[in-house]
């Protein structure tokens, strides 16, 4: 997060409590932490709504290594992930094993 520690929240605090007073301390904190918690939700449903734009997209298929692409034609094909094939290439059959 932001890699501060007690000491640093501690004198955070003693400062606020100087700089605010006593009084009104409370009433910061608590608009403080109504905001951070209002960027929370923000944050939590933009997340959701880019988490559902990249399925409808298909952008979950592509990180997985499969997706669509459209060929020359204009028609949409299946993509592999080469690395994929190339390690299905390399593993020997059953056919091979006995021949040699």
């Amino acid at each position: 997060m932001l890699d501060i520690g007690f000491s640093e929240l501690l004198l955070i605090a003693v400062a606020a409590l100087v700089i605010l007073g006593p009084k009104d301390l409370p009433v910061v904190l608590r608009h403080v932490v109504k905001f951070l918690r209002e960027m929370r939700s923000l944050y939590a449903g933009l997340k959701h709504q880019m988490t559902q734009v990249m399925e409808e997209v298909g952008l979950n298929d592509a990180a997985r290594g499969i997706g669509t692409i459209i060929d020359l034609e204009g028609k949409p094909r299946q993509a592999y992930d080469v690395t994929a094939l190339d390690a299905l290439a390399a593993k020997p059959t059953h056919d091979d094993a006995h021949t040699s």
